[in-house]
């Protein structure tokens, strides 16, 4: 060891100590071990991989897949941000111990040239593994990426190496009468991945939190949601953040291959993207396969729920029908840590556009949920089955889905039933019959 890597070893080392001692890392021991880790890590001169992060951390298994548990990512956002904050309150401190983007490791700057900024690392996740943009009031440094996006590109090029891989192997799935819609009016197809916009509340000028509130869904919706409550200006700031539940990767691997076959007559690929990013005017231009949370269905809640035999109930973990008002709420909110089966529900539509285009819904009340209705909407027997029962108009299927934490078990077929679709792109918007109170809730929930 040089001298001068024996003087950055000790500086580190102090400063470590001094931030520990400081509390300002908080009370979370996973957070204070995974500083630990990385500090015994870069005074040795190594920054160790996330899977070994995992592993020592968090205990994670040998099979820990990143794409899949956003929990290193997160739990790196969080450090990073505990360290911002700790410095921010010691303007003009000496050393300054950050971590640099997209690595895990810990170094040492002077004060002045440790950069605030967003980082890309953080992938999108489920509700609790929701990255934060560094911002300071209303200016931001740096670029701010949306993870959403990026997890969009990678698993848009996945689908399409897979095709090129398999171009003869078109899925049977496509001659449907599900699919067949698609196969035959030639229309480009966009496939829409529900989202969640995130702002952020701010707490001496620096984000302290992040809020999902239903009815704030992008930008425009937050400026109009100050102005009705104005109490909220200066305290609320766009983070320009968005996240995806997990689920969502775990669908489109199942799902891209037969959207690609489906979609290779028209002659244009299918794109990919956010539901808040859609503009009213694709939802008349071309095929829409959404994939996603019930409550992430954004502008097509309102023409699904008028066609619909079904309505929101409590929450849009809860389905009743219209008739009977029998109820079905998934099971999620009990806390089970993956040792007691659950129920989640599934859901799939098909339905004509409002110019002759088709609309097709994968969807569930949670992550298992939407995976498996990926599964049953790529399987030629199950919507072969289905369209024995409702022919090959519109129709809607309800599935019970039973599982062990985010592991499915399998499903089982409530209900399918045609439904009446002619009229419902006539009106304007309005909320859909059934539509639950918005309450603000902090993101992770």
């Amino acid at each position: 060891m040089t001298p001068k890597d024996a003087e950055f070893t000790e500086r580190l080392a102090a400063e470590a100590a001094r931030v520990r001692e400081s509390g300002d890392l908080g009370r979370s021991e996973p957070l204070v071990k995974l500083f630990d880790f990385l500090l015994e890590c870069s005074l040795a001169g190594r920054a160790p991989k996330g899977i070994e992060v995992a592993q020592e951390v968090f205990g994670k298994a040998a099979d820990f897949d990143e794409m899949l548990d956003a929990s290193v990512r997160v739990y790196i956002h969080r450090l990073r941000r505990k360290l911002g904050e700790h410095y921010a309150r010691l303007p003009g401190h000496g050393d300054r111990i950050s971590i640099p983007l997209g690595e895990y490791r810990l170094v040492l700057a002077a004060a002045g040239l440790v950069e605030d900024a967003p980082d890309p690392a953080d992938g999108a996740g489920p509700p609790a593994a929701i990255p934060v943009a560094s911002a300071t009031g209303t200016k931001r440094r740096g670029m701010v990426i949306w993870p959403a996006l990026l997890v969009l590109a990678l698993i848009n090029a996945a689908g399409w190496y897979y095709v090129a891989r398999h171009q003869d192997a078109e899925s049977g799935a496509t001659r449907t009468a599900f699919w067949q819609p698609i196969v035959e009016n030639r229309r480009p197809t966009l496939l829409v991945l529900g989202d969640y916009y995130i702002f952020g509340e701010t707490n001496g000028g620096v984000v302290s939190r992040l809020v999902r509130e239903f009815d704030v869904n992008s930008r425009d919706d937050l400026e109009r949601y100050v102005a009705l409550h104005p109490d909220q200006a200066g305290r609320v700031i766009d983070v320009n953040l968005h996240y995806l539940p997990v689920g969502s990767g775990r669908a489109l691997r199942s799902l891209l291959p037969t959207v690609n076959a489906a979609a290779r007559d028209s002659g244009v690929r299918p794109g990919v993207e956010i539901m808040s990013e859609v503009k009213p005017e694709i939802l008349k231009e071309a095929n829409i396969v959404y994939v996603g949370f019930l409550s992430g269905l954004g502008a097509l809640q309102d023409p699904l729920f008028r066609a619909s035999g079904f309505k929101i109930g409590d929450s849009f973990d809860e389905l009743v029908d219209k008739t009977s008002g029998r109820r079905f709420k998934s099971d999620w909110g009990v806390v089970a840590d993956g040792k007691v089966p659950q129920r989640d529900y599934g859901y799939i539509a098909s339905l004509r556009g409002p110019t002759g285009n088709r609309i097709l819904i994968i969807a569930g009340t949670r992550d298992p949920a939407v995976v498996q209705m990926s599964e049953v909407a790529a399987d030629q027997a199950q919507l072969d089955a289905i369209a024995a029962k409702v022919g090959d108009g519109a129709f809607e299927a309800l599935f019970e889905v039973r599982t062990l934490g985010n592991l499915n078990l399998g499903s089982s077929l409530i209900t399918v039933r045609p439904m009446r679709a002619e009229s419902i792109w006539e009106a304007g918007p309005e909320p859909a019959a059934g539509t639950p109170p918005m309450p603000t809730a902090a993101a992770g929930g």
